[in-house]
């Protein structure tokens, strides 16, 4: 129960840093949105958690990435973990197989790392 908390504590925190970054007030932010300015305040400010429709259009509103949402472990900060996906989003879907099928077996292979 603690973690969920956390995880809707966090969501909250990344849209607000989104919405403040682009110094949007919650009226501009719901307007851009179509979510009502309470619900973004509940959001931001006590971890409610938005249904992934309400999600979506604030994601939108924003032109932020989805990603720490729902991989909020990965590591977004990292550089290579950055060149990566640059270089991903070059490939095509056969290229795409392909180095999928190669990390599951290095992973398989040599284990998850340990948490």
């Amino acid at each position: 129960m603690a973690r969920t908390k956390k995880i809707n504590r966090d969501m909250g925190l990344r849209l607000k840093k989104a919405r403040t970054d682009q110094k949007l007030t919650y009226e501009e932010l719901s307007e851009k949105s179509g979510v009502s300015s309470r619900y973004i305040k509940e959001i931001e400010n006590h971890g409610n958690v938005p249904s992934l429709e309400k999600l979506g259009q604030l994601i939108r509103a924003l032109h932020i990435s989805a990603d720490p949402f729902f991989y909020p472990t990965a590591p977004a900060g990292n550089l290579d973990y950055q060149r990566l996906l640059v270089y991903l989003s070059q490939c095509t879907e056969e290229q795409i197989t392909t180095i999928l099928a190669i990390v599951e077996a290095y992973l398989r292979t040599n284990k998850y790392p340990k948490e």
